[in-house]
């Protein structure tokens, strides 16, 4: 399958960061939309383009155009991950926009997917909060859903009408870890998989799709390899209208 690398600078950031593209395996034909966050991560760690390639060569996920976004580096992951107003203006009025012009198929997507792990995927919820209805799923890996005291968990609980979005959220049993201090500034009161737990009932209260999966493991990169694939299935399913 196809693959470029584009440069993409952003005005709301101030940065520059490397997209990895990988086109659809059918081009002609409708395609979705997926978009990894923690683009190295997901293709160094997580093995996500041998997995994908297996699905595709099963015929388990939809005709999919995929995107893997670059961190742009380790200190602006902090800064720009945690629920940070100019990342989303960066997805939602650079990157989206620029996509589209590149990529025309993108425009008339079925599905939209945003996917993140840890903190990105407290990242991927921020964003779909912050423009409703531009992407329809969102699947987050352990997202760091404790981040301020589960902020992002009370602003779902304030939702005047439910996210046209469907949730896939997964944790693992052994992320129980509570009063963890991440960097000088950062403090994790709330364990991982308490706060996503609250998540999940806020958004079902909320009338939200979710979908949640608790894995025997703890918070690392094996565990989310093996978790991936059923996301995709979930978020891309092969032979769907939807």
């Amino acid at each position: 399958m196809r693959e470029t690398v584009h440069l993409l600078k952003s005005t709301h950031l101030g940065n520059e960061r490397s997209i990895w593209v990988r086109e659809p395996a059918q081009p002609d034909r409708p395609c979705r939309l997926a978009i990894f966050l923690d683009g190295e991560l997901y293709r160094d760690r997580v093995g996500a383009v041998s997995l994908i390639e297996a699905l595709e060569a099963e015929a388990s996920i939809a005709n999919t155009l995929i995107l893997f976004i670059s961190m742009q580096s380790i200190e602006a992951r902090w800064i720009e991950c945690p629920c940070h107003p100019p990342f989303a203006d960066f997805i939602h009025r650079e990157l989206l926009p620029w996509l589209e012009v590149k990529y025309p198929a993108v425009k008339n997507a079925r599905a939209r997917v945003l996917i993140g792990l840890s903190y990105t995927g407290l990242a991927a919820a921020f964003v779909t909060m912050s423009a409703p209805g531009a992407f329809t799923h969102v699947v987050a890996q352990s997202g760091s859903f404790w981040w301020n005291d589960c902020w992002l968990v009370e602003q779902f609980r304030n939702l005047e009408k439910p996210l046209p979005t469907a949730f896939y959220l997964d944790v693992g049993s052994k992320e129980t870890n509570e009063n963890v201090r991440h960097k000088e500034d950062v403090l994790q009161v709330v364990s991982q998989i308490d706060a996503i737990r609250r998540l999940r009932d806020v958004m079902r209260n909320q009338g939200c799709a979710v979908k949640y999966v608790e894995f025997d493991g703890g918070h690392e990169f094996s565990a989310w390899q093996k978790t991936l694939p059923d996301a995709l299935r979930w978020a891309l399913p092969a032979g769907s209208k939807k």
